[in-house]
């Protein structure tokens, strides 16, 4: 059973159908990690469905279990769609590096 709910900030704002605004949160799946930065992360490395990472602001996860650090929506631990591709980012540098492809770096 996965340990955590990945919940995402959306860009943009919910409009009810009598025009009221709301802020546009979304559940985007299940993750395991071994706290919630790495089962954010281990859920943006892998997601189970194509997902347009332009329309989504922040990540967090809520455990699956009686947790009094539950229920912060996402007030706490907040990643960044930014954070995580600038992650990959200084990753690819780092293999382009060791496998000797200087024009590209």
């Amino acid at each position: 059973m996965p340990a955590y709910l990945v919940l995402a900030a959306m860009q943009g704002r919910f409009v009810s159908n009598i025009g009221n605004t709301y802020d546009n949160f979304q559940f985007m799946g299940y993750s395991d990690g071994a706290d919630p930065i790495s089962a954010v992360t281990s859920f943006f490395d892998a997601p189970p469905y194509p997902i347009v990472w332009a329309d989504v602001e922040y990540l967090w996860a809520e455990r699956l279990a009686d947790d009094s650090a539950n229920g912060h929506l996402g007030d706490y631990e907040r990643i960044y769609v930014g954070t995580l591709r600038n992650r990959w980012e200084r990753i690819a540098v780092e293999v382009l590096r060791q496998i000797s492809i200087p024009d590209y770096l």
